[in-house]
C-alpha cells in the first residue's frame, strides 16, 4: 500500500532517484508497522513463517480479536519475506536421484564433485543429492556409469471435496463398500486380516481406537517411521502424526475395526479389520512429497519387512512417469520390494481415463493396480 502510490509519484514527478527514495521510505515505514503490530500480539501468540511456501502459520491464535492484526501481520510478512525465485547462479542447487553400480561409490562419486548427498538409497544403488549446474554437469560427462533423475514431486491420489452439497445415490445409501467388494463373505469365513502386517506409505497416523486396536481391543500399530525426516518413533508407535487425512482415510478403508453389525453378525468397516499396522510417513500435509523420500520410505520397509511380519504395502499415490516403468528409479525400488515378496498395492493416479495416464509406480504390471470410475 505503501510502496505503489510513492514509486509512481517518484516516477512520474520526478528522476529515478526519486522513486527509490520513495522504494526505501516505504520499506522503512512498513518494517516500523510489522515491528508496532508484531508487539501488539498477546502473550502465547507464535508468528511462524514458511519459506518453502511463502505463509504465516499463527500457532496459539484462538481469540478472534487477534484476527485483523494477524491479517496485516501476515498480508505485510508475506510480501517482504516471500522466497526469490531460483535463479541461475552457479551457486544455486537443485535435487536430484544420481544412480551407479552401487551405493558406496555413487557417494564417492557426488562427494568427488562437491555435491551434497542428502539421502542414501541402497534399494536403487543411488542417492538423493543436491548439486550445482557445475556439479550435475560433471556427473553427465561419466557417460555409462551413472543415470541422473530429477527429484521429481509426488502426490497423494485424493481430491478436494466437492462444494455442490452432493449426496450419494438413494440406492448406495446404507450400503457397506465391504459388502459391495464382497469383504463380508471373507469375514464370514473368518479371512479378516489376522496375521497380516500391511504397510501405509502415506500421511501418516490419525490416532484413534479404530486404528489403533484390532476387533479383540489389542493394539496393533507396530511402528512409524518418518522418511521426510528419516526417523523413527521409538517409543510411540501410536503417535498422531497424520496432518492431511488422507493417510487415515486410506487406513480406515483398510484396516478400521469398527462393527456396525452385532457380535453374532459383525459388519465391519474396512476390508482387513484385524491387520497390524506399520505406518511409513512419507508426505506433509499438503499431501506432497519427492522422489526421494517416498523411495527412503520404500528403502526403510525393505530393511524392516521380515521384523514387523509386512506382506502387503499400500501405496496410494502417484507421480508422471520419467521413463519407461522398469527404469523409473521410484518402481525400481518398488519393484525391489515385489521381489522380496511383498504384495505392493498402487494408485492408478487422478489423470484418466486417456490412455497412458496410469501414474508411478501403478504403471508396473507386477504390482495390483487400483482404479475407479463412473457413468455420473
Amino acid at each position: 500500500a505503501f510502496l505503489l502510490p510513492l514509486a509512481i509519484f517518484g516516477w512520474r514527478r520526478g528522476p529515478r532517484p526519486a522513486m527509490v527514495a520513495g522504494a526505501a521510505l516505504s520499506v522503512a515505514v512498513g518494517l516500523t508497522a510489522i515491528v508496532v503490530i508484531a508487539r501488539s500480539f498477546p502473550p502465547g501468540i507464535n508468528v511462524i513463517y514458511d519459506t518453502g511456501l511463502g505463509a504465516i502459520d499463527l500457532r496459539g491464535a484462538d481469540n478472534l480479536a487477534t484476527a485483523p492484526v494477524a491479517l496485516v501481520l501476515a498480508l505485510m510478512v508475506s510480501g517482504a519475506l516471500a522466497p526469490l525465485p531460483e535463479t541461475s547462479s552457479a551457486g544455486a542447487t537443485g535435487s536430484y536421484i544420481v544412480q551407479g553400480h552401487d551405493l558406496e561409490s555413487v557417494v564417492r562419486v557426488v562427494a568427488s564433485v562437491g555435491g551434497t548427498v542428502t539421502h542414501e538409497l541402497g534399494i536403487i544403488r543411488g542417492v538423493a543429492a543436491r548439486l550445482t549446474a557445475e556439479q550435475r554437469a560433471l556427473l553427465d560427462s561419466q557417460q555409462g556409469s551413472l543415470h541422473i533423475w530429477a527429484d521429481a514431486s509426488v502426490e497423494v491420489t485424493g481430491k478436494p471435496p466437492k462444494d455442490d452439497g452432493d449426496t450419494p445415490p438413494d440406492g448406495l445409501i446404507g450400503i457397506d463398500f465391504t459388502t459391495l467388494v464382497g469383504a463380508d463373505q471373507l469375514h464370514a469365513e473368518g479371512i479378516d486380516g489376522n496375521g497380516v502386517t500391511v504397510a501405509v506409505v502415506d500421511t501418516g497416523h490419525y490416532s484413534q481406537r479404530a486404528l489403533n486396536k484390532n476387533t479383540s481391543n489389542q493394539t496393533r500399530v507396530l511402528a512409524q517411521y518418518d522418511a521426510q525426516l528419516d526417523y523413527q518413533e521409538p517409543s510411540n508407535p501410536l503417535l498422531n502424526t497424520d496432518e492431511n487425512g488422507h493417510g487415515a482415510h486410506v487406513s480406515s478403508i483398510i484396516l478400521n475395526s469398527t462393527n456396525n453389525g452385532s457380535n453374532q453378525q459383525p459388519v465391519y468397516a474396512s476390508v482387513a479389520p484385524n491387520a497390524e499396522l506399520v505406518i511409513v510417513k512419507a508426505f506433509d500435509r499438503y499431501g506432497s512429497s519427492t522422489y526421494a523420500d517416498v523411495i527412503r520410505g520404500l528403502q526403510w520397509i525393505y530393511d524392516y519387512h521380515a521384523d514387523y511380519g509386512i506382506r502387503v504395502v499400500n501405496l496410494s499415490f502417484s507421480a508422471e512417469p520419467q521413463s519407461y516403468y522398469w527404469d523409473d528409479p521410484l518402481n525400481q525400488a518398488v519393484m525391489r520390494l515385489w521381489q522380496a515378496g511383498i504384495v505392493v498395492v498402487a494408485s492408478a493416479g487422478n489423470r484418466g481415463p486417456n490412455a497412458m495416464s496410469i501414474g508411478v509406480p501403478g504403471n508396473i504390471p507386477y504390482v495390483i493396480t487400483v482404479g475407479a470410475m463412473t457413468d455420473n
